[in-house]
């Protein structure tokens, strides 16, 4: 911990010298991608905090940490004894970074930090707010990192391969028409697509710089006439090269759009005047340098918007990824069914990160298989409280009785990217586990059993699931669900269901999006259960168009947990309909004696 103390007061040395008053660091690189590279993990470095979301804002004498609600114990624990303020988002009483500095800073303070890491979004909200009618400064092109970590691993491009028309379905040229043929696009003369999921699915390409996220570190210009790839092109082997070359694709170094942007390259060769970017994902500096010279336009990402809807090949493919991870995770819980029901007493040689190393083994087994899609969140007891727990060599404990194991984990194939979480009792479960392990599971079914008219938004359909608890004066402080990315990031919008979603975007047909609904008690346990869902067409008439959900996962729930006088006739057909469509879709790839239990486990209650 005093490591972390000294780092803080060295930045704070450093603000102070430089003359700045506020220094902004958030979890990011020059994507606003939600899990950068380690190389981007300041935060964690300065701080300790390992969560995946986190702004820090460091005063010459103070300094404060937002993290959201699924980081808020973790955090609490990781920042014990540090000089680091917690600031839990979203409660009550809480400021947003934005009102914190709008109340903080005095005249003529200087607010500073590093505009490649900070999206177009952020700083509009920074500059409209402290900067418009005070003598306040900011300064945008700040990076203390690079004085504060001496021996900071530069990141690397790891690798490019390209993904089959087989698993992509579209190919580059169909995707740049969409793109091309867009009503914003048609305003403007080029597009700047800065996130990383956009530029790989764009390209068909895929990648390894960042864990679990199969993306390369570039940039996408698209004009009406060319496409330029910006991207270290030691990461390209002949084949990418050549593949590139077919599809008319110019490459030039990932740095050098920040040259080519200042030298008015494109503006004065190609006659371009209107650059469209998406605010969320394009970085200040790039937005400083073409606000200089040009007209920006300002849309909300052209690619997400086209990608987020899956065409046939990707969701026959995500089905098919899903057998195949639904066998790994299906005899992984025979493992835990087999290791615990033979125990005699207390004492076990499993521990979360052991059972976290299973896991793996078994979607090792499963061909196509590419990766986790996530760091595995492997959480026994009072860990399963902390919502995106990982356990750690420090944190690891072993497997005992009477409680529940969380696993939240995914995988890539390349046919698609699944995630997924189930809870597991160990031992024997007390009344109020059961009963709060059958509301869980009463939610997750409310919202995957949804019928609803075509327009109704994630943030509308959020409350089906979250009613269930409501009603028992309980409630989880994460989102239901998310989009889920074709062999890119697990988590990819604009669909999401939450009733904190700043944007009412509708759950349309062929978008896939997670129902996930969790109770967690601290210092107890944590439940949650989370399938994929297909978003389908279901019947019209003279009311309009209808929509339902398609369960894409299969694996079974732990009906030892369930209290079935809790489920009202509907609840139980539909749980014995997935149970029985689990049955017919996993048992041909399990042994005689797994599908044995698997009959047992998925039986009509």
């Amino acid at each position: 911990m005093y490591e972390y103390k000294d780092r803080v007061l060295e930045l704070q040395n450093i603000i102070s010298e430089k003359g700045i008053d506020y220094y902004v660091i958030p979890l990011s690189d020059y994507h606003n991608s939600e899990i950068p590279s380690d190389y981007y993990n300041v935060i964690r470095y300065v701080t300790g905090f390992s969560g995946s979301n986190a702004t820090l804002v460091v005063a010459r004498e103070e300094a404060f940490l937002w993290t959201d609600g699924r980081y808020f114990i973790q955090a609490e624990q990781e920042l014990e004894g540090s000089t680091v303020k917690l600031m839990k988002q979203g409660l009550k009483g809480v400021p947003t970074i934005v009102e914190f500095l709008d109340s903080n800073m005095k005249e003529e303070d200087v607010l500073a930090f590093d505009g490649r890491l900070i999206n177009v979004s952020t700083y509009k909200r920074y500059s409209e707010t402290l900067l418009s009618d005070t003598n306040n400064r900011h300064i945008y092109d700040v990076d203390i990192v690079g004085e504060l970590w001496p021996d900071r691993e530069e990141t690397k491009c790891q690798g490019i391969w390209i993904l089959e028309d087989k698993y992509a379905g579209e190919k580059v040229k169909t995707k740049v028409e969409k793109i091309r043929s867009n009503d914003n696009f048609k305003k403007a003369d080029a597009v700047i697509i800065s996130d990383l999921c956009d530029v790989a699915w764009t390209l068909n390409l895929r990648g390894n710089d960042i864990k679990n996220v199969n993306v390369f570190y570039s940039y996408l210009l698209i004009t009406k006439e060319k496409i330029i790839l910006y991207v270290d092109k030691n990461s390209l082997d002949d084949k990418v090269l050549n593949y590139l070359g077919y599809e008319n694709i110019l490459v030039r170094e990932y740095n050098q759009i920040y040259e080519d942007l200042s030298d008015k390259l494109f503006y004065n060769s190609n006659n371009i005047y209107k650059i469209l970017i998406d605010e969320e994902s394009t970085n200040t500096s790039i937005y400083s340098l073409i606000v200089e010279n040009v007209e920006v336009l300002s849309a909300r990402s052209i690619v997400s918007s086209i990608k987020c809807i899956k065409n046939d090949v990707e969701i026959s493919n995500t089905r098919n990824a899903h057998i195949k991870d639904g066998v790994a995770v299906t005899k992984f819980m025979y493992y835990l069914y087999k290791t615990f029901s033979k125990r005699d007493n207390n004492s076990s040689d499993e521990t979360e990160i052991s059972l976290a190393n299973k896991l793996h083994e078994f979607r090792l087994g499963q061909e196509g298989f590419l990766g986790e899609s996530f760091d595995t969140i492997s959480a026994w007891a009072e860990h399963g409280a902390i919502v995106h727990y990982e356990p750690t060599q420090k944190t690891d404990i072993a497997i005992t009785e009477d409680s529940f194991l969380l696993v939240d984990s995914g995988g890539h194939y390349l046919e698609g990217t699944t995630d997924i979480t189930r809870t597991f009792l160990i031992g024997k479960a007390s009344s109020k586990m059961v009963r709060d392990y059958t509301l869980v599971l009463k939610s997750n079914i409310s919202l995957a059993k949804a019928k609803f008219i075509k327009g109704t938004s994630g943030k509308s359909l959020d409350m089906l699931a979250r009613n269930v608890l409501w009603q028992e004066g309980l409630d989880f402080l994460h989102g239901t669900g998310h989009g889920v990315g074709h062999i890119l990031s697990v988590h990819e919008g604009p669909n999401n269901i939450s009733i904190r979603s700043p944007y009412d975007i509708p759950i349309v047909s062929k978008m896939i999006t997670t129902d996930e609904p969790g109770l967690y008690f601290e210092g107890e346990y944590g439940i949650r259960l989370e399938n994929e869902l297909l978003c389908i067409e279901d019947e019209s008439n003279e009311y309009g168009d209808f929509l339902k959900f398609e369960c894409l996962t299969l694996v079974p729930f732990d009906i030892n947990c369930i209290d079935v006088s809790m489920l009202n006739e509907d609840e139980r057909s539909y749980l014995n309909e997935y149970h029985a469509f689990v049955y017919d879709k996993i048992s041909p790839y399990l042994d005689e004696e797994e599908a044995i239990w698997l009959k047992e486990v998925t039986r009509e209650i």
